[in-house]
């Protein structure tokens, strides 16, 4: 998500501290790529790994769909499965370059949503969790997908901290 809101603005930080950046997005990147479904987010991880010639030392998932879009399923898509699969995927080379990632969550994580969407989320059922938010209101999906968004980045912390991998939301 870096081709639009806070994910150009990362990027233009980032680029005018001179460092090579390459933005995913679903449109105007320069790799474009579909994050809501797998295939989508297996070719943009095989596209990264290309473009860096599978040298990464930093990982920004910025990708998200916010709640005032009419689609539980997009945004539970997106904002949880987009950003962890890349980091699942990209972990072998994040390990290799001893890399930072930073996951953008949200002020509202904490809000409340539903236990068992975040659960559905953490257990990486996709299916299960999209049947559940379509449920819900959007705005508790939204907060949700990012609560679960920063307890994954929580639970997995020390695994990749043991890799050389720096990690936060």
């Amino acid at each position: 998500g870096g081709a639009s809101g806070i994910g150009a603005a990362i990027g233009a930080q980032l680029k005018n501290e001179g460092h090579q950046i390459v933005v995913v997005d679903i449109q105007q990147a320069d790799i474009v790529a579909d994050l809501s479904n797998t295939e989508g987010r297996a070719a943009a991880i095989a596209a990264i790994k290309k473009a860096t010639a599978n040298e990464l030392t930093g990982l920004v998932t910025c990708a998200g769909i916010g709640p005032h879009i009419p689609n539980q399923g997009l945004i539970t898509a997106v904002n949880y499965f987009g950003s962890v699969t890349l980091i699942e995927g990209l972990r072998p080379i994040l390990a290799e370059y001893q890399a930072s990632v930073l996951l953008i969550s949200s002020n509202s994580a904490p809000m409340a949503t539903n236990p068992e969407y975040v659960d559905a989320l953490l257990a990486n059922d996709e299916a299960n969790a999209i049947s559940i938010a379509t449920t819900m209101q959007t705005q508790p999906v939204y907060s949700g997908s990012k609560q679960a968004l920063t307890r994954w980045m929580r639970r997995h912390t020390q695994g990749y901290a043991a890799e050389g991998i720096r990690m936060n939301a």
